[in-house]
């Protein structure tokens, strides 16, 4: 199976518990919302090899995260899967992100490399394969305020300006040190 083949997505190695505290502000709102995202070529062939294919591949999904307006908080490229951790506004449904990743890193990766067009066969009949990525995709949410901090936040309100919690796993020398912002100013 591919997790004893290859390394897994580590989110320790890209800090992401101290990424996704982070509070982003809009216009007209204050968010955290993050996406970590996985999705497969098809077959879950193991065709996203070679150092110019994934720097292609980073580079396109680097583009396209700025103009969705998403953060890109991490990027893993493996043989036979993609992880990407994002950090979204409330606008940018999760649907619409992946679909635009996928839709346009196959258009782009299939007219670089003419092999993708044929997922990596040998043999090549017809036109190839209409996309490099299989249908399906894992999206998953993450966030830092606890259940019981919105319920303490939330019997609090009145009189209190700013609340602080803790992130799941946070490193130690952040604890008690994060809050969330001042709503009432």
């Amino acid at each position: 199976m591919a997790k004893s083949k290859y390394p897994h997505f580590n989110p320790d190695e890209h800090k992401i518990n101290v990424k996704i505290a982070k509070v982003r502000v809009s216009s007209h709102s204050k968010h955290n919302i993050n996406y970590h995202i996985v999705f497969i070529p098809k077959y879950r062939k193991a065709i996203l090899t070679g150092d110019k294919l994934k720097e292609i591949l980073m580079t396109i999904i680097t583009g396209q995260c700025e103009d969705l307006q998403c953060n890109l908080l991490a990027l893993e490229i493996m043989p036979d899967h993609v992880h990407i951790f994002v950090g979204a506004k409330p606008t940018a449904t999760p649907f619409r992100i992946v679909n635009q990743l996928k839709g346009n890193t196959s258009r782009q990766l299939r007219r670089i490399f003419d092999d993708l067009k044929f997922l990596g066969f040998k043999n090549h009949y017809g036109n190839g394969f209409d996309s490099l990525w299989a249908d399906g995709y894992y999206c998953g949410s993450a966030g830092h305020v606890s259940q019981e901090s919105v319920k303490r936040y939330i019997q609090e309100q009145e009189g209190k300006k700013v609340f602080e919690y803790d992130i799941y796993e946070c490193p130690e020398e952040l604890k008690g040190q994060l809050k969330l912002g001042d709503f009432f100013g």
